[in-house]
């Protein structure tokens, strides 16, 4: 017997739980509703073509920057190549300035043992004949 009056008491609460739960929801139901203003961000977002449109600018900047940047890491190592490029032959022109300046004093120095010899190398053979003679 106990079992069925506990039966009853678990019958009887279920069922006072519903009718509770019927009320609320009908008197929810029965209240007015207000609609709540939506904020001036969400409702553009609400439309789909802004939707897809930002979606659009998005999925563009996600590949436009990163190949900006790397175009211009591209250009500025075009540009260190070049500008080390012109320091090499700047460089290699001024070696070959220093090498001429060497040159043009050997040259010189040529010249002046040239203009100090009695006679020319060609005519050396010579003018020891005519040395020899005439220190007789």
């Amino acid at each position: 017997m106990s079992f069925e009056n506990e039966d009853r008491e678990l019958q009887a609460a279920l069922r006072n739980f519903r009718d509770s739960v019927h009320a609320w929801s009908e008197e929810e139901m029965a209240r007015p509703r207000q609609v709540r203003r939506v904020s001036g961000w969400v409702k553009l977002m609400a439309n789909p073509l802004l939707g897809w449109g930002m979606a659009g600018v998005l999925a563009a900047a996600v590949v436009t920057v990163p190949v900006t940047v790397h175009h211009e890491r591209q250009v500025a190592a075009q540009r260190l190549a070049a500008v080390q490029e012109q320091q090499r032959q700047a460089a290699e022109a001024a070696a070959r300035l220093a090498q001429n300046s060497v040159d043009d004093e050997e040259l010189l120095w040529h010249v002046d043992s040239d203009i100090a010899q009695a006679a020319p190398d060609a005519m050396e053979p010579l003018a020891s004949l005519m040395g020899d003679t005439t220190g007789q």
